[in-house]
């Protein structure tokens, strides 16, 4: 890994603060802009007002359901990408996310090195397809 992945705008959507500040540790690290949100309600205000490149979004959040916010994201079309994190109990949302466009999973609980994995390789992809 020759660690050229330029820098990107992430957003951590998840109400454990503990996982919030991980990835955010984790990403900052590797040279991202990464903000959080404890509630999807937040969550949303901000992918309405920022412009994210990749979203790391909790499926299990305690007001709004994550897939409800994947798939307002995955509606604007051009939208972030979306990594959705699940636990071992929620597998089948994983399966049900990546029908609805989100581009990777990550069950928790993961390794930083998972972690940064899946960023990288979700932005490689893109930067393949679109250049």
């Amino acid at each position: 890994k020759g660690g050229s992945m330029k820098p990107r705008r992430i957003l951590v959507i998840d109400d454990e603060s503990v996982i919030c500040d991980a990835c955010c540790l984790v990403l900052a690290e590797k040279g991202h802009r990464v903000e959080h949100c404890l509630t999807g309600n937040t969550g949303l205000l901000a992918i309405e007002r920022g412009k994210y490149d990749l979203i790391l979004l909790d499926v299990k959040l305690p007001d709004v359901d994550g897939m409800e916010i994947l798939k307002s994201v995955r509606e604007k079309g051009s939208g972030p990408l979306v990594i959705v994190m699940t636990g071992y109990s929620t597998m089948s949302n994983a399966l049900q996310a990546m029908k609805l466009g989100a581009a990777d999973y990550l069950a928790k609980p993961f390794t930083d090195d998972e972690l940064v994995d899946a960023v990288e390789k979700v932005f490689a992809y893109e930067d393949s397809r679109y250049g």
